[in-house]
């Protein structure tokens, strides 16, 4: 055995020494060893002497140097004798069987680890204090105890589970939710409380919390002992040592179906305010009256929809950001606006003017400005909602102006009627002394004169009478016909006119249709040539076969051309717009309206061309009346 004794300063021997240098310089090297390893050592002979101990030994007991060696082990450690650790020694020492337990020594108060091996001349036995890792440990397992002891207690669901993720305890809560057991629970049995759809995405969450140490959190439907599915919030936790390494995993399950629910109905209302919210912006936008919102400071657009765009004639997007100023200019309006910012809204009032993108365009609104108060009770905006009624305005002027034109007619039929009798008398006595043989040639010529003016006369009420009267089916009539029965009635206009009438009429074939209404087109394309030929110019009247390019068909086609002033681009693109007019007071706007309804009712077209620039003016209307076709009564 070596001795505790021995210098540890020996020089080592040079190669090639005897082999007793050799075996001392050994011997010194393990006394070294011996004297400096963590652990204790003692060596016992077979008489039971301690032969060696090293200083760790004598610092793990607590006791002087050399306080072992040369003692009997029962002398030093009297409380062994008669207890199993007694037995363990003398199996090691005499049955040669080595033994490794843990000991309380009640003398330091301190836990041991002993490891006694079978030595040559008896046993070497090491020792390790392990106080604290006992200590470690017995406070784990009263953790433990208590954990127990708690989730037996606590109302939540709770598990545990081993470094690899199988479950190895789950508290009653959570068996009495489940109707599983314990041993049906542990290790993967949980999944089967899982729900199916969820079953796959609870797991893969899971190995990824098992492989990256991170917390484990998801949310799943677990099914209750009754087989209905109720949503559950899931948390797991690694409990670690000090060295980081996962002991366990720690798990809680929260039942959040009444959170779920509160959200699904948060979701489902959301929903439902988003639907509200679009169909109110659709309703807002697509609104056949125009609504605007207007800031309370400078009266700027906030927002409009489409149909007060298309009010004011500009893209919404030139529209927003600017004043009520700038985009209506209209006499009265502002006022309006500051009346309303006073609290006293606009209710159902009448708004007439022009506005700048529409130049010569007199228009009506019904208007409706009402004030959007905050929270603290002041103005925050003003709505604006508008109701264009020009058409509905215009319609009343044109019923007037309507009325008017049939009493009118009512009147000139009645007098067409009524002078016929006296004419028919005159026109005879006027023939009857032409026919007298001792007049002279003068009287004779200003007797024919006056027959012949007296014939125009009858021809003119005739057409009058003509116009009145409304044929009620379509009959076939030629365009001759139709030309000189209009332009007859113009004979006295011409007559105090600078215009002159060219007349060429080429169709060969009648044509089916309303003549009263043709008449009333061929009239209204006529006068209107003469408006625009106020200092004179050439009155164009054609008639000839035509096929409408655009269909195919054939028929007639009626031209009424004139050399007037021409009609500008932005008239022409309104031309046959109902109300449109440029007569101001003499004109209705329903002229070529209704010429274009009469020539739709017939099937056929009434187009326009026309040039305003100066040298080169003039206007061609042509009207074409498809042959062979059933009229719509």
């Amino acid at each position: 055995m070596p001795d505790s004794g021995k210098s540890s300063a020996s020089t080592s021997p040079a190669a090639g020494s005897d082999p007793l240098q050799r075996a001392e310089h050994a011997e010194s090297r393990l006394a070294e060893v011996l004297a400096t390893m963590p652990e204790g050592y003692i060596t016992i002979n077979r008489e039971w002497t301690i032969t060696y101990a090293n200083p760790r030994t004598e610092e793990l007991a607590r006791r002087p140097a050399g306080g072992f060696v040369g003692k009997s082990v029962w002398e030093c450690w009297p409380h062994l004798v008669g207890t199993p650790l007694e037995q363990h020694y003398r199996d090691a020492m005499e049955r040669r069987i080595p033994a490794e337990f843990e000991h309380y020594d009640e003398g330091t108060g301190a836990w041991f680890e002993l490891r006694i091996y079978p030595a040559e001349g008896g046993i070497a036995v090491f020792c390790t204090e392990i106080s604290e890792r006992h200590r470690a440990q017995e406070a784990m397992r009263e953790f433990e105890r208590r954990y127990r002891a708690f989730t037996k207690l606590n109302p939540q669901m709770i598990l545990l589970a081993d470094p690899q993720g199988a479950v190895t305890f789950a508290s009653p809560r959570l068996l009495e939710y489940s109707g599983l057991t314990l041993e049906e629970t542990c290790g993967q049995g949980w999944r089967k409380a899982v729900h199916p759809e969820d079953d796959e995405r609870v797991l893969q969450s899971w190995i990824a919390a098992l492989q990256s140490g991170m917390d484990f959190e998801i949310e799943t439907r677990i099914r209750r002992a009754d087989g209905v599915y109720r949503w559950f919030w899931v948390r797991g936790i690694p409990v670690r040592d000090d060295d980081g390494n996962t002991l366990y995993w720690m798990g809680v399950c929260i039942d959040i179906q009444a959170r779920k629910a509160a959200e699904e109905e948060l979701r489902r209302s959301r929903m439902e305010s988003e639907q509200q919210r679009e169909e109110l912006e659709t309703v807002y936008r697509t609104a056949p009256i125009g609504l605007a919102l207007f800031d309370p400071v400078d009266f700027r657009y906030l927002r409009l929809n489409d149909r007060q765009a298309e009010i004011v004639g500009l893209p919404m997007e030139q529209i927003l950001g600017k004043t009520l100023t700038e985009i209506a200019p209209i006499a009265g309006l502002r006022e309006m606006f500051e009346q309303v910012l006073e609290g006293r809204p606009i209710v159902n009032s009448l708004l007439e003017g022009e506005l700048p993108m529409r130049p010569g365009d007199y228009r009506y609104w019904t208007v409706n400005y009402f004030p959007v108060y905050g929270s603290d009770g002041s103005v925050r905006a003003i709505t604006a909602a508008s109701l264009e009624i020009t058409a509905q305005k215009r319609a009343e002027n044109a019923l007037l102006q309507s009325e008017k034109l049939a009493a009118v007619g009512r009147l000139a039929s009645s007098i067409s009627h009524e002078i016929n009798n006296p004419l028919e008398a005159v026109t005879n006595l006027l023939y009857l002394a032409a026919s007298h043989d001792s007049l002279p040639e003068d009287v004779r010529r200003y007797l024919a004169t006056a027959q012949a003016e007296l014939a125009r006369v009858s021809q003119v009420a005739t057409q009058a009478l003509r116009f009145h009267r409304q044929a009620a089916n379509p009959a076939w009539v030629s365009t001759a016909e139709l030309m000189n029965s209009v332009q007859s009635l113009y004979q006295g206009r011409l007559a105090n006119t600078k215009i002159h009438v060219q007349a060429k009429y080429r169709a060969a074939r009648p044509v089916l249709c309303f003549e009263n209404d043709i008449r009333q087109v061929l009239s209204n394309l006529i006068a209107n040539a003469f408006d625009a030929m106020r200092r004179g110019g050439q009155l164009l009247l054609r008639t000839h076969d035509a096929t409408d390019w655009k269909t195919g068909r054939r028929g007639v086609r009626l031209t009424v051309a004139d050399t007037g002033r021409g009609i500008p681009k932005s008239v022409r693109n309104r031309l046959f717009e109902a109300f449109y007019t440029t007569k101001e007071m003499n004109g209705t706007g329903l002229g070529l309206w209704i010429s274009q309804g009469i020539a739709a009712r017939h099937q056929g077209a009434l187009r326009v061309r026309s040039c305003d620039t100066p040298g080169k003016s003039g206007t061609i209307f042509t009207l074409f009346l498809p042959e062979q076709i059933q009229i719509s009564q």
